[in-house]
């Protein structure tokens, strides 16, 4: 499982975790390029620190993979999180 949908999986099993709330911030702005405050990152814990990372390194290589806006959709639950385009 790639690191978009590990986050996706955590952000819907708890949305209104402040960790979810911060990946979610994170999914949204790459998926629209609105601005994200990266000092929220280092609120998280070491592991899901590490999940934030990979998430944006595989983001930076797979961003194509992805019909835009989804991602920020899925994060809102709005969307099944193994939906692709």
């Amino acid at each position: 499982m790639d690191a978009l949908h590990a986050a996706l999986l955590r952000i819907q099993a708890d949305p209104g975790h402040p960790t979810s709330v911060t990946l979610q911030g994170l999914i949204e702005s790459l998926d629209s390029g609105v601005q994200f405050d990266l000092a929220r990152l280092y609120a998280l814990n070491y592991g899901d620190f590490g999940l934030a990372m990979e998430l944006l390194k595989h983001w930076r290589l797979d961003a194509y993979r992805y019909e835009r806006g989804w991602a920020s959709q899925a994060a809102r639950g709005a969307v099944p999180a193994a939906s692709s385009a």
